[in-house]
């Protein structure tokens, strides 16, 4: 079957099970292999104006994807732990980071980097069942490393520390190199996020269980030179429980 250029590589997989459980046995280990996260909406938060005059206020707006089919986390697993009534899952290892870029209905871009790195994700019940809910935070690093040069030949651990062709706003020891200085001084950020994951499809049998997602993070920062904007994600997500 002929794949390339389809996009069906950046899809999910699909469990065929409705209703189940995922036996869990507190004396046994467990991992979680092979799960995938797959975005179908991304959308940032932006001022929009209200219904009254003047009236400004912040909401999700939907955006418009620029990355091609490349934006979906798979391969992920980690360790899966039962115990107080509880069901924890550790992000360890797999292609969990993917820089993405959606475009704002005015024309904006807001490149970010989706992932789940470092998820903590708890659910209560010591079972896997179409009623589970895994809940937890994440961390989200830089968009660009330390070896990453701007076009002036500024970065983070490597390059030049001032802007050259902006020796006047740099020699005037005071607003100039205020304005600048962000720019210049490059910082690798790390930030928080979010993510709720809801199973509604469980394939007993095969250990696999399928759901849908929400994901809550922040967008890039140009390495701490702007601000940055929250990015909603929604999504299908799949995942399968084998004995470790």
């Amino acid at each position: 079957m002929q794949v390339k250029g389809t996009g069906l590589a950046n899809r999910c997989p699909e469990v065929e099970g409705a209703k189940g459980a995922i036996k869990l046995d507190s004396g046994k280990s467990y991992k979680i292999v092979d799960l995938c996260l797959e975005p179908k909406t991304f959308q940032v938060e932006e001022e929009v104006s209200g219904k009254r005059k003047g009236e400004v206020k912040k909401a999700f707006v939907d955006t418009k994807l620029m990355t091609r089919a490349t934006y979906t986390l798979t391969g992920i697993e980690g360790p899966l732990k039962v115990g107080n009534n509880e069901v924890v899952f550790e992000e360890k290892d797999g292609i969990d980071y993917a820089a993405t870029t959606v475009q704002l209905p005015g024309g904006e871009r807001v490149p970010f980097l989706f992932t789940v790195k470092n998820l903590i994700a708890k659910a209560d019940g010591t079972d896997i069942t179409t009623a589970t809910e895994f809940g937890g935070d994440f961390k989200v690093p830089s968009y660009r490393s330390g070896l990453f040069l701007d076009p002036k030949g500024r970065g983070g651990t490597t390059g030049y520390d001032m802007a050259v062709g902006l020796p006047g706003m740099e020699a005037d020891g005071g607003e100039g190199q205020d304005e600048i200085f962000k720019e210049t001084n490059k910082v690798f950020q790390v930030t928080d996020g979010a993510i709720e994951m809801a199973v509604q499809k469980i394939d007993a049998a095969n250990g696999e269980m399928a759901g849908v997602f929400v994901s809550e993070q922040l967008s890039d920062t140009d390495m701490g030179a702007k601000t940055p904007k929250k990015v909603l994600l929604k999504g299908v997500f799949y995942g399968r429980v084998e004995e470790s």
